[in-house]
């Protein structure tokens, strides 16, 4: 018998619930803010989402500034653009409001508001660099049932120069509290459901199967994740099939928002070390690139962790009673397979990728450093050949 011992870290408090998002004033209030400045996208906006919110802030006799200039994939000059228009307005927090961009680009916006230099230089894994100062406070509200920012202390920018997505990591980035409402996706267009939907299902999939961990692996991880894959992988089909299923919402947004937390103690896998350089090379929304390559990591990993693959068979709702422990993982990998093609997930050959971007990419993929989290140990020939088998798929 070994002995037990794990870290776990959540720094944030979570109001989850119909019409959480209601409450940004109050929470604001409660803090003694006086003026906020909004970060989000255009989307957003257009889509009359903030409204409420912002309704709900200057009820508390709060100043409102709205910066909606993050694009998907945001890159360090948003960072630097945010920081530029939260000084020019003397604002004294932050409250995010989208998907997983406008989540991180806040969070990392409130860090260099207070510590100076480059973004690209905190990369937490190949940066020069650790944050010194506490940022500014920060309010979540995701707009999506996708990436878990909401309560994470990370944040991943381009580096448009050199097309590196920098994952920075650092307890001051936990935002102070994230409103988390599931009425919020309600009107979310299937597309974005599914890639969002498979990208919450990766990071639960990917916790439970991470080694070399952040925080060493440990059974509140393990439980979170195989609780995420459950309640991801039975609700999203009927979340993409009708948008206004309020049970199926609920289930998403509880499934994305824990396998967050999961993913932060334990570390993800090489489905994201490939999604990433497929976001910085070519703009590739982060949920669909990992919803794209998720089949193909998993099927790569398989050998390397069987019987945890036979338990996501499970969590999913696969039988897999009288099988092997091979033949119920390979459940997993049918079961992730067939959800990606019900939720149309685009194919990779869509993009367009240059065939001389595929080698450049890979070894991106490998100096990642979720590709040291993986399951099974990557060569850089095996990262350059998931790519290509997903790109031949039709």
């Amino acid at each position: 018998m070994t002995d037990m011992n794990f870290d776990f870290y959540v720094g944030t408090n979570v109001l989850f619930g119909k019409d959480a998002s209601y409450k940004a004033g109050e929470e604001l209030a409660a803090r003694d803010l006086k003026k906020v400045m909004i970060v989000t996208d255009k989307g957003i906006v257009n889509a009359g989402l903030l409204s409420h919110i912002r309704e709900s802030i200057t009820f508390e006799g709060i100043e409102v500034v709205v910066f909606d200039e993050v694009p998907p994939n945001p890159p360090s000059a948003t960072v630097v653009k945010g920081v530029e228009v939260f000084n020019e307005n003397n604002c004294d927090s932050l409250v995010a409001v989208g998907g997983g961009s406008s989540m991180d680009a806040c969070k990392a916006i409130s860090m260099m508001l207070t510590n100076d230099g480059d973004i690209n230089d905190f990369d937490s894994f190949i940066g020069t660099r650790t944050f010194e100062n506490p940022g500014y406070p920060v309010i979540t509200i995701p707009t999506t049932a996708g990436t878990g920012s909401e309560t994470t202390m990370a944040a991943v920018i381009t580096n448009e120069k050199t097309h590196w997505k920098s994952s920075t990591v650092s307890p001051y980035m936990s935002p102070v509290v994230a409103l988390v409402d599931p009425a919020i996706t309600l009107g979310l267009p299937p597309h974005i459901t599914a890639a969002t939907g498979v990208d919450a299902l990766t990071h639960a999939i990917e916790a439970y199967t991470a080694v070399g961990a952040l925080n060493g692996k440990s059974p509140v991880s393990d439980a979170l994740a195989l609780q995420a894959i459950q309640l991801i992988s039975g609700s999203l089909r009927q979340a993409y099939a009708r948008g206004d299923n309020y049970e199926a919402r609920e289930k998403m947004m509880s499934g994305s928002m824990i396998a967050g937390m999961a993913f932060l103690n334990v570390g993800l896998g090489s489905t994201h070390a490939l999604a990433h350089p497929l976001g910085g090379y070519y703009d590739i929304p982060h949920g669909v690139a990992n919803a794209i390559l998720l089949p193909y990591v998993m099927k790569f990993n398989l050998s390397a962790c069987p019987e945890r693959y036979a338990d996501i068979a499970k969590a999913m709702g696969e039988n897999i009673e009288g099988l092997t422990v091979i033949e119920a993982a390979e459940k997993a990998v049918d079961a992730v397979t067939k959800l990606v093609k019900d939720t149309d997930i685009p194919l990779l050959n869509t993009y367009n990728v240059k065939d001389e971007d595929w080698q450049r990419m890979a070894e991106d993929a490998f100096k990642d450093n979720n590709s040291n989290d993986n399951p099974r140990k990557c060569r850089v020939e095996d990262l350059l050949n998931i790519y290509l088998e997903a790109n031949n798929a039709r």
